[in-house]
């Protein structure tokens, strides 16, 4: 018998030929609890209660009744979060979540076709919407302590269960809020804060296109470092035009894109496009262009609003 993080109760029901056969029941695990008699004769049902668990690793225990063994499997505790942001607050359709656990898988593997797998290394993901119906979940890559999976198209609004099956026979269970969008942005540490992940595309007066780093791995930091945005020289109708492609997750079913802005320091700028980027599942692209007033100002926040909802903070710089 399985049960969730969340524990629950139970039962067992106990056959016997003879009604006067006697039979004894009871469990040596602390977070197992007999709540029926512990003992009987012929037949009956026993009902026991599982506790609650905070644990990250699925914990297997038994009840014993009339000699024979009972087994009780509860689910590990995985921590769901968005792969752009790592916060794990709400997810959306066809975002894109980092699991984090304790076993979850038994070795590393990276989903390398173009359609991506409902299994990797004998991982599997199903998630339980609030409709209650179960889907399994598009895996992009697996390890023993992070996978990450797509939460299924369809999946309702409202609370989610994510389960974790692995080949060897571990269960892992958690909880996620599922709402129609969840703005997040990617950054060039993975980390959800720092330097955001994109491009800026420069167009010149003749129409000519050049798409321009704005962040560059440092060897001697070893880090990202910025990349200034340069808006160029202000020449009134002969200026070049500078966009900023950004890339995000839980965006694409925003509703009109007149609800979509983006913050630059205390600058707000209307959003050209938000939307599926359209070849990577579950990435959404971003595209603003970037206002004159803006030049000079160095490092700056960059937030999304997505229907009133606010991505994470990302940096950006401005020559």
């Amino acid at each position: 018998m399985t049960f969730g993080i969340n524990g629950g109760r139970g039962t067992v029901d106990v056959n016997a030929s003879q009604g006067y056969c006697q039979w004894t029941v009871d469990s040596r695990e602390g977070w197992i609890t007999i709540t029926s008699e512990a003992a009987g004769k012929g037949s009956a049902t026993v009902s026991f209660n599982v506790a609650p668990t905070g644990d990250t690793t699925p914990r297997t225990g038994s009840i014993n009744i009339a000699g024979r063994k009972v087994t009780v499997v509860q689910a590990g505790l995985i921590a769901n979060v968005s792969a752009a942001s790592l916060r794990g607050e709400v997810m959306a359709p066809e975002s894109i979540v980092a699991a984090f656990g304790a076993g979850l898988s038994s070795t590393i593997q990276v989903a390398g076709a173009a359609q991506l797998p409902f299994e990797l290394a004998g991982t599997s993901i199903i998630v339980r919407d609030s409709a209650g119906v179960e889907r399994p979940a598009p895996l992009f890559f697996v390890s023993p302590s992070q996978v990450n999976y797509l939460i299924p198209a369809g999946t309702q609004t409202g609370p989610a269960s994510v389960v974790i099956y692995t080949s060897a026979g571990g269960v892992f269970n958690g909880i996620v809020q599922i709402a129609t969008v969840a703005p997040a942005i990617f950054t060039a540490s993975a980390s959800g804060q720092g330097l955001v992940v994109g491009n800026a595309l420069r167009v010149k007066p003749s129409g000519d296109q050049t798409y321009e780093q704005i962040a560059v791995w440092n060897t001697s930091l070893n880090r990202f470092v910025a990349r200034p945005v340069d808006l160029g020289p202000d020449l009134a109708s002969a200026s070049d035009q500078v966009f900023l492609i950004l890339y995000g997750t839980g965006i694409r079913y925003r509703s009109d894109l007149s609800k979509v802005s983006i913050r630059i320091g205390n600058t707000d700028i209307p959003v050209l496009f938000a939307g599926a980027q359209g070849s990577f599942a579950g990435l959404d692209q971003i595209n603003i262009k970037l206002p004159r007033s803006l030049a000079g100002g160095g490092e700056m926040d960059l937030l999304m609003i997505v229907d009133n909802q606010q991505s994470n903070v990302v940096r950006v710089s401005i020559k």
